[in-house]
């Protein structure tokens, strides 16, 4: 624990940067790009039909991610700043504690989740139309609930103890799998939606056992030991973790609302459009993401050692990095839209038409998403967990939530799409105010 302490607080700050960096945008785009490929065979082999009821389904997987990332990040950040206060014997605290709660609450949701599918599937949306193919994805899902859960819970921790190349690794491998089997699954084997299902979950498994190879090795400092749960260590993690919790589970929120407001405007091609739509902006979102994650374990363990400086090297460099993805991705969608669709899709006419015209509004967010995402880790790798929390209640519920009760109103089906440029501006804008705000009361205090 000491030399890895030592690097992380000692050592050139934009080489650790960067190590966090590659690693962890590496892995997020790995994941975002298996899931791309999940839609794309679906909408090769399954149709139209097929996307729209992956859309239906995305909501549970970004459930049981965000539990992950409760316990994963909320139990890592604490650990790290126990780390930085040289607090060790507190850091495996909160370590076992956090994984016996996400093996509980893993196993618990697994076997809920196979014997309500059906409730479930109705629950996100489904129709009677989409009721079967919906049923048939959740059911090669739902089973391995806690293997989702277990892979964010688990990496986090990992990516603290120093070695985030690790959980790119795990992450990679399990990718690669999960292509190589939907392939088998829809095209060779003829098992549809349910196949395209079977192969995330087997490939979360073998994420969830590399990652766990840590534990055997000798550069793993996180150890299981007897302790006595406490209450306000409970509240600790999970408070830390509620920043990721939300922003996760209102992406969930997002797609479910969406999909509402698009069947009552336009009807199931919309929601087909709206899925390749989804699906590019996972990609863009999980850089963002990735980038988050990799200052976490730095902010937080420089921060419990009063290294403000460090700091602040690095939210700086992470915002400028994010700003430059979102202007990369933005220019993608205007200059390469047809292209994009063509990726998801082999059908013509109004699909594309609708998906084009939605990208050209949509893609305006990830030229602020980015620095949300980032502002809301750095507070929340900090524990200034009430304006992380405000961060991502802003952006993900709502803003986005009001905005999409407001702007189809006025603008009829563009204002869907504006309604998540209208939420991360606001976003922003609040931001902003609360900095300059801060900034005010210090000077007063200070004179």
């Amino acid at each position: 624990m000491n030399e890895k302490k030592k690097i992380l607080l000692n050592g050139n700050i934009d080489k650790i940067f960067l190590k966090y960096l590659i690693n962890s945008v590496l892995g997020m785009l790995v994941v975002s790009f298996y899931i791309l490929v999940d839609t794309m065979f679906v909408g090769r082999g399954v149709g139209s039909d097929g996307l729209a009821a992956l859309n239906i389904c995305l909501p549970a997987f970004n459930i049981l991610n965000s539990i992950g990332l409760l316990f994963g990040m909320g139990g890592a950040t604490a650990l790290s700043i126990s780390v930085g206060k040289n607090d060790i014997l507190e850091s495996r605290r909160i370590f076992t504690q956090t994984i016996l709660l996400a093996v509980v609450t893993g196993i618990i949701i697994s076997i809920s989740g196979v014997g309500f599918t059906k409730e479930i599937g109705y629950m996100l949306g489904a129709t009677e139309e989409s009721i079967y193919l919906v049923n048939e994805y959740l059911s090669g899902m739902l089973f391995m609930g806690f293997s989702y859960i277990l892979v964010h819970t688990v990496a986090s921790f990992i990516r603290n103890d120093n070695r985030p190349r690790l959980v790119m690794v795990a992450t990679v491998s399990s990718g690669i799998i999960n292509i190589i089997l939907d392939y088998i699954f829809i095209f060779h084997l003829n098992l549809g939606i349910k196949g395209a299902a079977l192969a995330t979950s087997i490939s979360s498994f073998l994420n969830l056992l590399i990652l766990c190879s840590h534990f055997r090795s000798k550069k793993s400092t996180l150890k299981l030991i007897k302790f006595n749960p406490r209450v306000s260590r409970l509240v600790r993690i999970l408070s830390n973790g509620m920043p990721s919790f939300i922003i996760e589970i209102s992406s969930g929120i997002v797609i479910y609302t969406f999909n509402i407001a698009i069947l009552t405007i336009i009807g199931k091609i919309g929601v087909s459009a709206y899925s390749i739509i989804a699906n590019v902006a996972l990609v863009c979102a999980s850089i963002f993401t990735g980038i988050a994650q990799a200052i976490q374990p730095i902010i937080s363990i420089n921060y419990g050692a009063q290294q403000y400086e460090r700091v602040e090297i690095v939210k700086k460099r992470a915002l400028k990095y994010a700003f430059t993805i979102g202007l990369i991705f933005y220019l993608m969608g205007i200059l390469f839209p047809t292209q994009i669709v063509s990726i998801f899709t082999l059908e013509k006419g109004e699909i594309v038409d609708i998906t084009i015209n939605g990208m050209m509004y949509y893609f305006l967010a990830f030229l602020i998403m980015g620095s949300n995402i980032v502002l809301g880790s750095y507070y929340q790798s900090i524990e200034y967990t009430i304006t992380s929390n405000i961060i991502s209640l802003g952006r993900g519920i709502i803003f986005l939530i009001g905005s999409l009760m407001i702007l189809p109103k006025i603008f009829g089906v563009n204002g869907i799409w504006i309604s998540v440029v209208f939420a991360e501006a606001m976003t922003l804008i609040c931001i902003y105010t609360y900095i300059q705000f801060k900034n005010y009361n210090n000077k007063i205090i200070e004179n």
